[in-house]
């Protein structure tokens, strides 16, 4: 890997750390949760080794229980294989279902917190939205 590359990573895991209170951290994979008064989700943040792309998926809490974690990590690095953008509901085995919005951006040295806090906040009001959608309509 070239050195740009190298110090854009820093960079953005730099970023990431100061936009979450991170919860749990996998290589390149962070995981927070994110609570307010009518919300409790998942906030999964994965940086592509293959492409310069960040990964944001908001998904229901119920991705990070004990019996569904090895799952929520196989989930998101199969979405970013498959570069899927979007509403997403992943059937996990003897759970049901579990509801996440996912976005994507470019790794930059250009980022900065304001700009990934702006697009965290755009992520998880997307997903409150499809989840309200689904038990209304």
């Amino acid at each position: 890997m070239n050195d740009l590359r190298e110090q854009i990573e820093a960079h953005c895991r730099e970023v990431i750390r100061q936009c979450l209170n991170i919860a749990e951290e996998k290589g390149d994979h962070y995981v927070a949760i994110h609570k307010d008064e009518d919300t409790e989700c998942v906030v999964l943040i994965s940086m592509l080794h293959t492409q310069p792309i960040m990964s944001i998926i908001v998904a229901d809490k119920l991705a990070i229980s004990g019996e569904n974690e090895d799952s929520m990590y196989r989930m998101a690095n199969d979405l970013n294989q498959e570069s899927l953008t979007g509403w997403h509901s992943i059937k996990i085995e003897n759970t049901g279902v579990i509801y996440m919005y996912r976005q994507c951006l470019w790794m930059s040295e250009k980022l900065k917190r304001e700009n990934l806090m702006d697009l965290l906040c755009t992520c998880i009001a997307a997903y409150k939205l499809g989840k309200a959608s689904l038990f209304t309509g």
